[in-house]
C-alpha cells in the first residue's frame, strides 16, 4: 500500500455540517504505516477516493450519507445528517407509530414517493449505509419485532456502495441478535409498506410543499446550529473553513501528546459503548464465538515479538495496553471488548508478530476479559541516558563503542 503522507491535511477537508472530523482518532493520522482506508473504499459519492497511489478528497461531492462514518472503525468521522441521537429518536418514533416495526428508507426512493407516505412512520436517511449496529441493537432493546430497510434501485444508484455497507451491518446485527436471543428481525425491502401510506384526506400538493420546506429547514438548521456554537465559543471571527482545516491539520500534534505510559491518547467510540450497553440490556449471550466486522482478537507471537510495545503505543482504544509488574515482568494486555478491528497493530508491528483473529467469544465482550502477553527483556533497555550508546554497541556487535 502506498504511503499517504498527506492524510493529516486531507482528512480535515471533510469537515462540514454533515460530518465532524476527529483527526486524532484516524488510524493513518496516528501512524502513517497503518493501512486503513475504509472511508475511501466505502464512500458512496466519490467524496473520498483512492486509486492505489493517491488519496483524493473532494468535499463538494459529499451528500451527507454517513456511510464513511459507519465503516470508520475508530469513529474519526461522525455523521450529522442526521446525528446518531436524532436518528435514534426518529427510529424510536417510527417504532411507536408502526406498532412494533421500525422503517428506515433511502433518500432516493422516498424523494420519488414524496407526498404518498406518512413521514412520521418512515425515517429518511440519505443512504441505508447510514444505519449501524448500535441503532439496530437499541431498537431491539426497545422491543421492536422487526426493522425494515427500504431501498431503491441500488444497482443503478450513483451511491450504490452504501448498499454493501448496509448489508455488512445487517449481517453483523443478525449474528448478535441471534446470539443474544433477541427475537427482532432485520430485512431489506424494495417497497413502501402499505401501513405507511399517506391518509387519503391529505392535500398532496400542500403536503409536498410542507415536506420540502421541512427538509430544507432541517438542513439549514444544521448549519445555523453549527454557526451558533462557533459564535458561542468565540470563534465566529475565524470561521473560514479552508483556513480552519489547515490550522487543524497543523495543530493535531498538539493534542496527540504522548501519555505518561508512552502511548498516544485512547478513546472508546460512543457507538461502540452504546452497542455494548444495548447488548448488556438484552441479557446474557450464548457461550459461542462470533465473527463480525466490529471486533478482533489480537494474537501476539511472543517468540517473534521484539518487545517494543508499539502496538500498545498506537492502539486507538487501549484494547492493547502496557503492563509492568513489581518483579519487572512486562508486556501487553489485550481486551477484546475494546478492540475496534482497525488492524493498526497488525500493520505497524516491525516483526510481523501480530495476527488478528476474526472470532471473539461473545461472553468476553461483556465480561471485560483480558489476555496477557509477557514479553522478553529487550537487548537494550529503553528510556535511559545510555540507550543510544548501548544500541550502537548492539548494532555494531562490539563493546568498543564509547560515548562522551
Amino acid at each position: 500500500m502506498a504511503s499517504i503522507d498527506t492524510m493529516l491535511g486531507l482528512i480535515g477537508k471533510l469537515e462540514s455540517p454533515y460530518i465532524t472530523v476527529h483527526q486524532e482518532r484516524c488510524a493513518l493520522v496516528r501512524n502513517r504505516h497503518a493501512d486503513c482506508l475504509r472511508c475511501a473504499e466505502s464512500c458512496a459519492s466519490g467524496c473520498i477516493s483512492y486509486d492505489g497511489e493517491v488519496l483524493t478528497v473532494s468535499p463538494e461531492k459529499c451528500i451527507g450519507c454517513g456511510t464513511c462514518a459507519t465503516v470508520c472503525p475508530t469513529c474519526a468521522l461522525e455523521a450529522h445528517h442526521p446525528s446518531d441521537a436524532a436518528l435514534t429518536a426518529a427510529a424510536r418514533a417510527s417504532l411507536a407509530a408502526n406498532e412494533g416495526a421500525a422503517y428506515l428508507g433511502c433518500g432516493e426512493l422516498l424523494e420519488r414517493a414524496r407526498g404518498r407516505y406518512d413521514e412520521e412512520k418512515i425515517v429518511r436517511v440519505e443512504c441505508l449505509g447510514r444505519v449501524d449496529e448500535s441503532l439496530l441493537a437499541d431498537l431491539a432493546v426497545e422491543g421492536a419485532r422487526e426493522v425494515v430497510l427500504i431501498h431503491g434501485d441500488c444497482e443503478r444508484c450513483d451511491h450504490g456502495r452504501g448498499r454493501a455497507c448496509a448489508e455488512a451491518v445487517v449481517e453483523t446485527a443478525e449474528k448478535l441478535l441471534e446470539i443474544w436471543g433477541a427475537p427482532m428481525t432485520v430485512r431489506f425491502s424494495g417497497k413502501l409498506p402499505a401501513s405507511a401510506k399517506r391518509a387519503a384526506d391529505y392535500d398532496s400538493g400542500r403536503r409536498a410543499v410542507l415536506a420540502e420546506g421541512a427538509a430544507l429547514a432541517a438542513r439549514a438548521g444544521v448549519v445555523v446550529a453549527e454557526t451558533a456554537v462557533t459564535e458561542a465559543l468565540g470563534d465566529a471571527s475565524n470561521a473560514d473553513a479552508e483556513g480552519a482545516s489547515v490550522a487543524d491539520a497543523r495543530d493535531v500534534g498538539r493534542y496527540l501528546k504522548v501519555m505518561d505510559d508512552g502511548t498516544l491518547p485512547h478513546f472508546i467510540p460512543d457507538r461502540r459503548e452504546r452497542l455494548l450497553d444495548s447488548l448488556a440490556a438484552l441479557g446474557e449471550p450464548e457461550d459461542v464465538m462470533v465473527d463480525t466486522r466490529l471486533w478482533g482478537h489480537v494474537v501476539i507471537d511472543t517468540d517473534a515479538c521484539a518487545s517494543c510495545q508499539m502496538c500498545a503505543v498506537f492502539c486507538p482504544t487501549g484494547a492493547l495496553a502496557k503492563f509492568t509488574d513489581a518483579d519487572g515482568t512486562f508486556g501487553v494486555e489485550h481486551r477484546p471488548s475494546d478492540c475496534v478491528k482497525c488492524r493498526s497493530c497488525e500493520a505497524i508491528c516491525p516483526e510481523h508478530a501480530i495476527e488478528i483473529s476474526e472470532e471473539v467469544f461473545a461472553v468476553d465482550l461483556l465480561g471485560g476479559v483480558t489476555d496477557r502477553y509477557v514479553m522478553r527483556p529487550r537487548a537494550v533497555q529503553h528510556d535511559t541516558p545510555h540507550t543510544i550508546w548501548h544500541k550502537a554497541q548492539t548494532m555494531m556487535k562490539t563493546d568498543q563503542v564509547y560515548e562522551r
